[in-house]
């Protein structure tokens, strides 16, 4: 989050979230065919069957630096992350940008990073913070050569690549066969083939907006939507059963995260629910890679219901919710930043928890 993310966040009509009711019915007990409304039914995953971390969501954090500055010089440390885990996070995400693999000095801060989590019992997942390719098999190489410098063990999961802007269509090409979804099963394929037994995380085209994931076209419609593109290549395809699908959510007016401002009619459950429905109607998990509605000094009370009403929504479908990273931490950020989960610098390891902390992690 970089850079404004245009992430849309139109709110539903009540015919829409009836509909969705509706549909929801109808994905729970695998009916097959078509609905009414002309939709194929969702296809059963078995991607995401082997991926239990907890009895409930994982509480965590995206910890910025690495993706700020090309040298590195503002990347998380080992003690960095031992003050998160005191504090009561139990995940962290680590952005860092590509180039940065191919600087050994850069490589062993975020080593050190992840060696801090793993001691201390807390998941990492690595990001690459690109907005670069969908995950295919090149990325999958790329990965299978980075992950080689990190414990082989389940603490370390990979967030494939940070909102990606390129890759085919959702829709399969008539010549090729190509689309979104054939391209991600192609890269989980060549990352497995490989020898690896990370998680991974998929996010997809549009910000990765969790609004967008499924847009329920009708069987005689192109797909729009990464649901629509899996249903249609025969559903997302891990043979370890270790993939998850990774979605972003702001609750501004247009979901860019730029603005302190919420929306005011809606609540949390809406925000993310257009993903969790589709997910669980396919079998698939869910891991929310970016979300934020306060800051260490204030929280909007709009903003908080709808923060504490989404995290409500994912604790009451655990078998759906892996977890959620925060966004907003890390000690890069400006004083003046509305997402900035620490307080003034230096002083986060002695500080006692803010209300809006106290809220991120759960309690």
């Amino acid at each position: 989050m970089i850079q404004q993310k245009m992430r849309g966040c139109t709110a539903m009509s009540l015919l829409l979230n009836r509909f969705l009711s509706v549909s929801t019915i109808v994905f729970s007990l695998g009916l097959g065919g078509l609905s009414s409304a002309g939709q194929a039914a969702p296809v059963v995953s078995e991607a995401s069957r082997n991926i239990n971390l907890s009895n409930s969501p994982l509480m965590g954090v995206n910890l910025s630096g690495c993706e700020f500055a090309a040298d590195g010089v503002l990347c998380p440390s080992a003690s960095t992350v031992n003050i998160y885990a005191d504090k009561g996070f139990r995940a962290i995400r680590l952005p860092f940008r590509g180039a940065q693999a191919s600087n050994p000095a850069i490589v062993s801060k975020i080593k050190a990073v992840v060696d801090a989590a793993v001691k201390r019992g807390v998941y990492v997942i690595l990001d690459r913070h690109d907005y670069g390719a969908t995950f295919d098999p090149n990325e999958a190489a790329w990965w299978a050569s980075f992950i080689k410098n990190f414990p082989n063990t389940t603490y370390v999961m990979i967030d494939t690549m940070n909102e990606p802007r390129k890759g085919a269509s959702y829709q399969a090409d008539p010549k090729t066969g190509k689309s979104y979804a054939t391209e991600v099963n192609a890269g989980i394929a060549a990352f497995r083939k490989a020898g690896f037994k990370h998680k991974l995380l998929i996010e997809w085209r549009g910000s990765s907006g969790m609004v967008r994931f499924d847009k329920r076209e009708a069987a005689s419609k192109a797909c729009e939507s990464p649901a629509c593109s899996f249903d249609r290549a025969g559903g997302l395809k891990d043979p370890l059963g270790l993939t998850m699908v990774s979605g972003h959510r702001y609750p501004d007016s247009d979901g860019s995260g730029t603005s302190p401002v919420c929306v005011s009619n809606t609540t949390g459950t809406k925000l993310i629910w257009n993903t969790d429905l589709a997910a669980k109607a396919r079998g698939l998990k869910v891991w929310v890679g970016e979300f934020a509605f306060g800051n260490s000094t204030k929280v909007n009370p709009v903003c908080d219901a709808l923060g504490k009403d989404a995290i409500k929504r994912m604790r009451s479908l655990p078998d759906t919710y892996v977890g959620v990273s925060w966004w907003g931490g890390g000690n890069g950020w400006k004083e003046s930043y509305l997402y900035k989960i620490e307080p003034k610098k230096g002083t986060f390891a002695a500080a006692a928890p803010s209300a809006y902390l106290t809220t991120l992690v759960g309690r």
